[in-house]
C-alpha cells in the first residue's frame, strides 16, 4: 500500500512539471510574438554584388562581398530577413553611383559613400524595416584599363629520341603567338604563354601534336590550343678537314703554326650530309687575342656554324707557333 502511495506521489509530481513547463513555453512564444511587433534596431550582414562594370575597365581589387547593414523596423521584418532575405543579395550598379576619384590618385582609384546608397537597398530589400547606415561608410573600387596584346607561344616539351635521332632545328607552333587580353598591369608583364607540359619517349621521327595552353585566370586568350610540331630525323656523324685562318697577324712578325688544319666532326642530320661541303666553316687563330709571349700554344675558335650542325667539335684546340720577326 506504501508502495502505491509512493507511485501516486510521483506521479503527481511529474505531472506538475509538466504543466509548468507548458505555460512558461507559452508564456515565451506569447512575448515572443509580443515583441516582434514592436520596432526594434539591429544589424545584418548582407550579401551583395556589382553589376554594370565599365566595358573597358576591370577592377583590380576585390570588393567586399557582404556589407553589414543597419536596420530599424518591426522585429517580425528584420527575422523574416535574417532567415529569408540573406539568400538574396542587394545590388550595387556601377553605372549608377556616384563614385568619385580619391584625391591626388594617379591611377584608376574611385570611391563611394555608402550612405547614398541607402535609399536603393531599402527598395530592393522590400521589408517594412529602414537601413540607418552601413558599414563600411566607404567603398573603394580600383579600376585597370582592359588591353591586348599579342605574346609568343612557348611549347614546353620534353623530348627524348631513339639512338642517332635528334631534334632537327627548334619546335614550332601554330599559331606561334596568340591575344590576350585583360587588366593591363598584368598583361603587360606576360612574356610568353606556355603550353601544358608533355613528355615524349622514344621519338624517332616528327611528330605533330595538338597541345592545351596553360590555363589563365586572369586574362582571356584568343587560342586555347596550337598545334606543336617537333621535328626529328636520324643524324650521322660528319668529318672534314679545315685549314686554320690567321686573322689580325702584326705587320712587324711572320708566324707559322702546327698544324695549319684541324679535323672537325659533327652531327648532321641525313637529309643535310650532302651539304656538309658547302658549310661555311671557319677556324681562326685570332692574334688580338693571343698570348704570343708567355704561351706554349695558341687557343683556336670555330666560326660560321650553321643551325642544322649539332654536337661539334675539332682538334686540336691550340696549335703550335713559330714567331719570326720581318727584316726590312
Amino acid at each position: 500500500m506504501l508502495g502505491n502511495l509512493s507511485k501516486k506521489g510521483t506521479e503527481g509530481i511529474d505531472n506538475d512539471i509538466l504543466v509548468f513547463v507548458f505555460f512558461l513555453f507559452l508564456s515565451f512564444v506569447l512575448w515572443f510574438l509580443n515583441s516582434l511587433e514592436k520596432e526594434i534596431e539591429t544589424d545584418i550582414r548582407y550579401p551583395v554584388r556589382y553589376a554594370n562594370i565599365p566595358k573597358d575597365r576591370v577592377l583590380v581589387e576585390d570588393l567586399p562581398s557582404r556589407l553589414t547593414l543597419y536596420l530599424k523596423g518591426p522585429g517580425y521584418s528584420i527575422m523574416k530577413l535574417k532567415v529569408y532575405g540573406s539568400k538574396t543579395p542587394v545590388v550595387i550598379d556601377i553605372s549608377d553611383v556616384n563614385y568619385r576619384r580619391v584625391p591626388g590618385s594617379s591611377s584608376l582609384n574611385y570611391y563611394v559613400i555608402t550612405s547614398g546608397l541607402i535609399k536603393n537597398l531599402t527598395n530592393q530589400l522590400k521589408a517594412e524595416c529602414q537601413i540607418t547606415s552601413i558599414q563600411p561608410d566607404t567603398l573603394y573600387f580600383t579600376f585597370d584599363r582592359i588591353v591586348s596584346r599579342k605574346v609568343r607561344v612557348v611549347p614546353d616539351v620534353e623530348v627524348n629520341t631513339d639512338k642517332q635521332y635528334f631534334v632537327k632545328g627548334s619546335i614550332a607552333s601554330e599559331p606561334d603567338s596568340i591575344t590576350i587580353t585583360g587588366p593591363k598591369n598584368i598583361v603587360d608583364t606576360v612574356k610568353g604563354i606556355k603550353t601544358r607540359k608533355r613528355r615524349l619517349i622514344g621519338v624517332n621521327e616528327t611528330i605533330r601534336k595538338n597541345l592545351p595552353l596553360e590555363n589563365a585566370r586572369l586574362y582571356d586568350m584568343s587560342e586555347r590550343k596550337v598545334a606543336v610540331t617537333i621535328p626529328v630525323e636520324q643524324f650521322t656523324e660528319a668529318r672534314l678537314k679545315v685549314p686554320v685562318k690567321i686573322l689580325n697577324k702584326p705587320d712587324s712578325i711572320d708566324i707559322k703554326i702546327f698544324p695549319d688544319e684541324v679535323n672537325v666532326k659533327c652531327l648532321v642530320a641525313i637529309s643535310d650530309y650532302k651539304e656538309i661541303e658547302n658549310i661555311p666553316f671557319e677556324v681562326i687563330l685570332d692574334m688580338r687575342k693571343a698570348d704570343i709571349v708567355t704561351a706554349n700554344k695558341l687557343p683556336l675558335e670555330i666560326i660560321n656554324v650553321p643551325d642544322f650542325v649539332t654536337s661539334l667539335r675539332f682538334t686540336p684546340s691550340a696549335v703550335d707557333f713559330l714567331i719570326e720577326k720581318k727584316t726590312r
